[in-house]
């Protein structure tokens, strides 16, 4: 049976800083913002494994900013819960606070604070956003899954935005790119990763925003939780 981290308050925007729900079955999340996903790999990075990171999204999520880093909270980090995590954040100059911690940069301070933990790297994007810089990463194209993903080896943490099956058409409303077999194909292949101790930790965002809304995003994940073999939807 899977848990509420964070209970459904509906289906709002997420954008940069929103978080509308993080539920989690074994080591499998699923949330609508990847902005929480630093926080669902701590438990395994607090393991002390050998780890390598596969992020698979339409962006990178590695934007960077010294600013940001300078309010990093180094001490009590690692004791965070998850609502001590999505509060984390500091002043601006419009009278505001900036969440420390959004979809566009949550990777980019991962990267900072433990890349040196990290053995290896592997992206498949569509090149949107701001790439990593301090890092070496191997790339993947759409036609290299889902095999690619039966052929990892040793410990990974997949993290895996739903938005990477759409793009944008000529009329400008998204749209998903790939079919039902190719998507559940995905899921069935990760199920396996799952089940022999391959992947340590999953993630998994709708980003309703980048997925054709919430209905675009939902349907994607239904036919990818086929393949995963686990039960999960949205309150109606």
């Amino acid at each position: 049976m899977g848990e509420w981290l964070v209970y459904f308050q509906g289906r709002n925007h997420s954008t940069a800083i929103k978080l509308n729900f993080l539920w989690k079955q074994d080591n499998i999340f699923i949330m609508d913002n990847h902005r929480a996903a630093f926080w669902c790999w701590m438990e395994s990075l607090k393991k002390g494994e050998n780890l390598n990171i596969f992020h698979v999204d339409r962006h990178f999520d590695a934007l960077f900013s010294a600013q940001d880093y300078s309010h990093f909270p180094h001490a009590e980090f690692e004791d965070f819960g998850i609502n001590e995590y999505l509060e984390c954040g500091y002043d601006n100059d419009f009278f505001a606070v900036t969440p420390l911690f959004r979809w566009d940069n949550y990777l980019g301070l991962f990267i900072e604070k433990y890349g040196e933990r990290i053995s290896n790297w592997a992206f498949a994007t569509h090149g949107k956003g701001s790439a990593p810089q301090s890092i070496s990463y191997a790339a993947y194209e759409p036609w290299e899954f889902p095999a690619a993903l039966g052929e990892l080896k040793g410990s990974w943490i997949f993290n895996l935005d739903l938005d990477y099956f759409f793009g944008r058409m000529a009329d400008g409303k998204m749209n998903r790119l790939f079919t039902d077999e190719y998507i559940e194909g995905w899921g069935a292949e990760l199920r396996k990763a799952l089940d022999g101790g391959v992947i340590k930790v999953l993630t998994v965002s709708l980003s309703p925003e980048c997925a054709a809304g919430w209905e675009g995003a939902e349907n994607a994940l239904a036919v990818l939780n086929r393949g995963l073999k686990i039960e999960f939807s949205l309150p109606k």
